[in-house]
């Protein structure tokens, strides 16, 4: 309200409160790796392992969305998978995601669907778990066996720079966006609340802001 000197008699800030944004934890440690290097640590891999890792690779699903994933989760003929499950390292069974832009509907593209489709062969029988740790014969329980038994030597074995399983996940998108895919779509494969959140996580690897930084794939 105005006084009759046209000053402001309350001040219009009173009580409101400053919050920052949301932070992108997802930033922290954007690494991806290159085409090159996911070649050499998918050569060091074979069986199951090597399955996993390059659906990991061309799915950019979480690792807790990975050990979770049952065949009945794979629909073959739209070529698509449906996330809706985690298991995290605490739990003792496949739980609901976190959020509900979590469980979500992502395209098999052609490197993911080779991967599980010889997958087929070790686990389609048993009807749930799509990947196994072929050491015990069931599914993995979360990504700290994943990281010491199978990620790390490999990626020692391949020489190169070592970064963990997670960079999958970034790899992923940003080989999409690099690849000049609408950043939307890529933010629904990812389960981000939004694509703007995508944009500023990936922002380096899309071609308008690094026009040589290209994949060049046909991903769809």
């Amino acid at each position: 309200m105005l006084s009759r000197m046209g000053l402001i008699e309350t001040n219009p800030l009173h009580s409101w409160t400053y919050f920052k944004a949301d932070s992108l934890k997802e930033t922290d440690d954007v690494d991806p790796f290159s085409r090159e290097e996911q070649e050499r640590i998918l050569a060091n891999l074979q069986g199951q392992e090597r399955n996993l890792a390059q659906f990991a690779f061309w799915t950019g699903l979480h690792t807790s969305e990975l050990v979770a994933l049952n065949w009945s989760d794979i629909d073959f003929l739209n070529r698509e998978i449906r996330v809706t499950k985690a298991l995290t390292q605490a739990a003792k069974k496949p739980e609901a995601t976190k959020t509900r832009k979590g469980r979500r509907i992502v395209k098999l593209l052609e490197p993911a669907l080779i991967a599980v489709t010889q997958q087929k062969k070790y686990t389609f029988l048993n009807y749930a778990e799509v990947f196994q740790n072929p050491r015990t014969k069931k599914r993995w329980s979360g990504d700290q066996p994943i990281r010491k038994t199978m990620w790390k030597p490999a990626v020692n074995r391949a020489g190169v720079r070592y970064r963990r399983p997670y960079q999958t996940r970034h790899t992923y998108a940003s080989m999409l966006l690099s690849a000049d895919e609408y950043v939307m779509w890529v933010a629904k494969q990812m389960g981000h609340r939004d694509w703007i959140m995508t944009a500023r996580i990936y922002s380096r690897w899309m071609p308008s802001a690094n026009p040589d930084n290209r994949f060049f794939l046909v991903v769809r």
